[in-house]
């Protein structure tokens, strides 16, 4: 083979080389892109999901919320509206402790209850030591237990207390008071305390609640 042949062979090659190397050298920034893309995805897709993991917190979180206030203003509604006197004067009692009170509520047309109503306010220990918070409402006139409806307002509380202001006896300056005997006089207030366990997100303050008579 002269000299001619041989150099052209030679810059064949060197051209081929060329391209090879050309196309590894392509094939490399690919490659590079490539990966970039993907650890910019990944990195977008977890910013989503802990943006997504945010929102479901915070919407578990304020719908607890709601639940709490629910039942703040039910408890004000409902003993806000204590019955009335009878037509001899007397009050209908009102029996309370730390861990529950008894109460007779008014009749109100405006929600539909046409007669008294025994309303009492209780705690309902759970196997694992926390405790609900539950309502029972019977006919004020029927016998104990008779067409009692039970309902749980709040579930696995650390636990609650009730204390009640006012002047339990004539001439005395009203006060707090851990009990209330049933006799001629009503609290004025009562504050409800609810405690919840350790991590959990519901917060409670206390709330006041003023008795009150239907007209």
């Amino acid at each position: 083979m002269d000299a001619d042949a041989r150099a052209d062979e030679s810059a064949d090659a060197w051209v081929d080389a060329c391209v090879d190397a050309r196309r590894a050298g392509f094939t490399l920034v690919e490659m590079i892109v490539c990966l970039a893309l993907a650890s910019l995805i990944g990195v977008l897709l977890i910013n989503t999901m802990r943006i997504a993991g945010s929102a479901s917190v915070a919407a578990a979180t304020a719908a607890r919320a709601e639940d709490v206030q629910s039942v703040r203003d039910h408890l004000r509604r409902t003993f806000g509206g204590l019955a009335r006197r009878r037509v001899d004067g007397r009050r209908p009692p009102l029996r309370g402790g730390p861990d529950g009170l008894t109460a007779v509520i008014g009749a109100d047309a405006s929600l539909e209850r046409t007669e008294e109503i025994a309303v009492s306010l209780s705690g309902r220990p759970r196997a694992d030591g926390t405790v609900d918070l539950v309502e029972t409402r019977a006919p004020s006139e029927a016998a104990p237990g008779a067409g009692a409806r039970t309902e749980v307002l709040l579930e696995r509380v650390a636990g609650f207390e009730i204390r009640y202001f006012g002047a339990q006896a004539e001439g005395t300056r009203p006060s707090w008071h851990a009990t209330w005997r049933p006799n001629e006089r009503q609290p004025t207030l009562m504050e409800i305390s609810v405690a919840f366990p350790p991590g959990d997100r519901r917060r409670w303050p206390p709330l006041l609640v003023a008795f009150g008579d239907r007209p």
